[in-house]
């Protein structure tokens, strides 16, 4: 067990503050008059601090970009800055329609899923991993047919320089581009955009072995080039692939001090949130940014409305507990965004009934039902926990296996890190959305994968 536990001041002091808060709640709780709010809220930092102060697998890696940190700072944030921003500002989420809506289920869905994540994550068995020592061979042909299949694509979808990068930038120049490639070549080159990142990858890793180790300036010119190629108006689509190259490129970057990495990492989402300002206007010039920005800044309910958003308040939860009779929305979830057969489950799927509860009526279906509100709305606490327990055994896996090939493979480890950004969806979206990046995103990394599976057996 000592494998497991270590012991921390920060460790037992949460759980005794966890277990004091409990009871407090117990003999003060009531739904209508004194619902306490507050300390239900209260409860996800003290779990978090619980956690991590006790189970050691659960402390930062020295070693930056990794799945694992990547993943502790999306519980960070769902777990402790949102339930304090939450408690210091208030809830941005509306819920207009459910005022009297205390969130003690919400926060029981949350720590049962945080709580049978963080079981399937210690219990994942560590079978020893062979290292593959040989790298992928014919480097120049991979990157050559990936950039070939991303620079046709990007002109079938995109037709000009100028439409992408109107496309890249503004929401209805994208919508419009997709509705005009609505058509089995459009769904291919939509596809085939992803695999211009893995060219500049596997360029990149080309480059490395015959010139070493790259510091500096040209460290930022691949990232340059990457960016080049990959532009969206989705900024998943540009952060995701931005990251895998990182997370190869600086495989040994360590940090001493990381809450001033923590910190900046928020600053950071803080600016990228502008993005959604700029990416539904219809056009702008240098003056139009400045004052847009200016509106921003002054309008700090709209940074934490979609850091809430996007990172998982428990009040998203909320619309999904005022439906009654509730039917199995998980498979249809899952068909929803594949092509053609998603049309026919549509109405059945988990973000048209969420959005229908959310809106009072399906004005769109733009908000996205958190994957622990949907197990919970189809089984109960029993999906939440069966599901999360898989995911946390899914998670480490793809941790364990970035981190055995990051020095000796890079674009395999690539290929393994760029699935754990698209199985983040887990955590921070839906299950639709994970289907919907495994059908357009996922491609480069798994032909990727398949090209050393042969080698991986022959290793193991």
């Amino acid at each position: 067990m000592t494998s497991v536990f270590s012991k921390t001041w920060w460790g037992p002091f949460s759980l005794l503050c966890f277990l004091l808060t409990g009871v407090g709640i117990l003999l003060r709780f009531d739904p209508i008059f004194r619902p306490q709010n507050d300390l239900l809220l209260l409860l996800l930092p003290l779990v978090w601090g619980s956690v991590s102060g006790t189970i050691k697998s659960l402390r930062p890696d020295l070693t930056v970009i990794t799945p694992k940190n990547l993943m502790l700072f999306v519980w960070f944030n769902k777990l402790v800055i949102i339930p304090l921003e939450i408690i210091w500002i208030g809830n941005r989420i509306p819920v207009e329609h459910h005022l009297n809506q205390d969130i003690s289920t919400e926060i029981c869905i949350t720590l049962v899923s945080f709580g049978t994540f963080v079981v399937g994550w210690t219990c994942f068995s560590k079978k020893k991993i062979h290292r593959l020592m040989i790298p992928l061979p014919f480097l120049n042909t991979w990157a050559s047919v990936y950039f070939l299949v991303a620079l046709i694509s990007l002109s079938l979808l995109y037709g000009s320089f100028e439409n992408y990068i109107s496309g890249a930038i503004f929401t209805y120049v994208t919508r419009e581009i997709v509705e005009q490639n609505a058509t089995l070549l459009g769904l291919l080159a939509n596809i085939g955009q992803r695999f211009w990142a893995f060219g500049v990858l596997l360029a990149w890793y080309k480059w490395r072995r015959k010139k070493g180790k790259l510091h500096g300036l040209r460290h930022i010119l691949w990232l340059i080039l990457c960016l080049a190629g990959i532009l969206s108006s989705n900024r998943s689509n540009m952060v995701y692939p931005l990251l895998t190259l990182m997370s190869v490129m600086y495989g040994g970057w360590k940090t001493r001090h990381p809450f001033w990495l923590v910190l900046l990492l928020l600053i950071l989402i803080a600016l990228s949130l502008f993005f959604g300002y700029v990416r539904v206007q219809s056009s702008l010039d240098t003056e139009g940014i400045t004052l847009l920005f200016h509106n921003y800044l002054e309008h700090d309910e709209y940074i934490t409305y979609a850091h809430q958003l996007y990172f998982g308040s428990p009040y998203q939860i909320t619309p999904l507990l005022s439906i009654e009779n509730p039917s199995s929305t998980l498979l249809a979830s899952i068909l929803d965004p594949i092509p053609v057969i998603g049309k026919a489950v549509r109405e059945q799927s988990g973000p048209y009934i969420y959005n229908l509860a959310y809106h009072q009526s399906l004005v769109s279906q733009d908000k996205v039902i958190p994957v622990a509100g949907e197990l919970y709305y189809n089984g109960g606490y029993f999906l939440v926990a069966l599901g999360y327990t898989a995911i946390g055994v899914v998670y480490r896996w793809l941790d364990y296996t970035f981190k055995h090939n990051v020095l000796i493979n890079p674009p395999l480890a690539a290929a393994f890190f760029y699935l754990t950004m698209l199985f983040n969806a887990t955590l921070l979206l839906s299950l639709s959305v994970l289907m919907q990046f495994l059908v357009y995103n996922a491609a480069p990394a798994l032909l990727i994968i398949a090209a050393n599976w042969s080698r991986i057996r022959k290793a193991s």
